[in-house]
C-alpha cells in the first residue's frame, strides 16, 4: 500500500489542506473506516466503485461530509486506488454550491455541476496522478477566481479557524466572528457541516488520540488534561465518535493508521483503519 500527500497549489492552502493518493490492493473484500477530522474530502475511486456506508448505491466518486461519525468504504477484492482532496472544514463552500445539500455522501450529478461532471470524466481518465493533480488545480484555481462563495460568513469563518481549540465557548467564537451566537451557530452549521460544540468535541477527541500515541501518559491522565470529567466519560466520547474504547485503539497498533497532519488547526490528523489492503 502506498499513501502519499501531494500539495495543492499554493494559491489554494486558504481553503484546501492537500491532495493525496492512496494505490493499493485489496486481498479480499473489507471496509476501511475514516476517523472525522471534521473536514469535507472529495474522493475520486479510480478504480472500483464502492459502497459507503450503509447505502446500496455505488459511487466512484463523492464529496463527503465529515461529522461527527466514521466513514465506513466498502471495497471488494482487487485494486483499490483513490486520488483524494482534503478541504479545510468550510473549504467545500469556496469551490460548490451545496447549500441545498445535507446528504453525507454526494456525486457529481446529484449537484447538477456540469463543470464538475466533466471534471470527474476526466480525472477517472487522467493518464497518472501529476496529471490529476494538475487538472484539479486547474479546476479549483478556475472556480476561487469566480468567487462561487464569497462575503462576510466566509471571512467569518477563516477569522474563527485562525485560533479555534477546544477551550473557546461558542461565546467566544460568535464574538470573534461578530454574531449573537444563535446566528453564529446557525453560519457556523451551514459552512462546516456541524455545530461549533460537535467541532470542539472532536478536537478534544483528537487531542487524546495524539497524547495516546505519544504513549507518555496513562488513560487516565489524558482524560483528566484534555477535559474529560473522567476516564470512563472519555470512552464513552470514544465509543460515540469512533466505536471503540481507547484502549481497543491503542491495541490495535498500525491498523488505526495517520495519513497526514491537518495543518489548518494544527490539532487533527485522519485517521483511517485499514482491512484487508497490502
Amino acid at each position: 500500500m502506498k499513501f502519499e500527500p501531494i500539495p495543492a497549489h499554493e494559491s489554494l492552502h486558504q481553503f484546501v489542506r492537500n491532495y493525496w493518493i492512496l494505490t493499493s490492493r485489496c486481498t479480499a473484500p473489507g471496509t476501511q473506516r475514516i476517523l472525522s477530522n471534521g473536514a469535507t474530502s472529495l474522493h475520486f475511486y479510480i478504480s472500483q466503485n464502492v459502497h459507503l456506508d450503509n447505502e446500496e448505491r455505488a459511487y466512484c466518486t463523492a464529496l463527503n461530509h465529515h461529522d461527527l461519525a466514521v466513514m465506513d468504504i466498502k471495497t471488494t477484492e482487487g485494486d483499490f486506488n483513490v486520488f483524494g482532496v482534503e478541504f479545510v472544514p468550510f473549504g467545500t463552500r469556496a469551490f460548490f454550491n451545496m447549500s441545498n445539500h445535507t446528504e453525507p455522501h454526494i456525486n457529481p450529478e446529484d449537484l447538477g455541476d456540469e463543470e464538475f461532471i466533466a471534471l470527474d470524466e476526466k480525472i477517472h481518465n487522467a493518464r497518472d496522478n501529476e496529471e490529476r493533480r494538475q487538472l484539479m488545480d486547474e479546476f479549483l484555481i478556475k472556480r476561487m477566481e469566480q468567487k462561487i462563495a464569497t462575503g462576510i460568513n466566509m471571512q467569518r469563518m477563516e477569522d474563527v479557524f485562525e485560533d479555534i481549540d477546544e477551550s473557546n465557548t461558542t461565546g467566544d467564537m460568535a464574538s470573534n466572528a461578530c454574531l449573537g451566537p444563535k446566528q453564529f451557530t446557525r453560519v457556523f452549521s451551514e459552512y462546516v457541516g456541524m455545530s461549533p460544540k460537535s467541532y470542539q468535541r472532536l478536537l478534544r477527541f483528537h487531542r487524546a488520540l495524539a497524547q495516546m500515541n505519544e504513549g507518555k501518559d496513562s488513560l487516565s491522565d489524558i482524560a483528566y488534561d484534555c477535559g474529560y470529567y473522567d476516564l470512563a466519560h472519555m470512552a464513552n466520547d470514544f465509543h460515540q465518535l469512533c466505536g471503540y474504547s481507547p484502549s481497543d485503539l491503542l491495541a490495535m497498533g498500525d491498523k488505526l493508521t495517520e495519513v497526514f497532519q491537518n495543518t489548518f488547526t494544527q490539532s487533527m490528523k485522519k485517521k483511517i483503519q485499514i482491512e484487508n489492503l497490502e
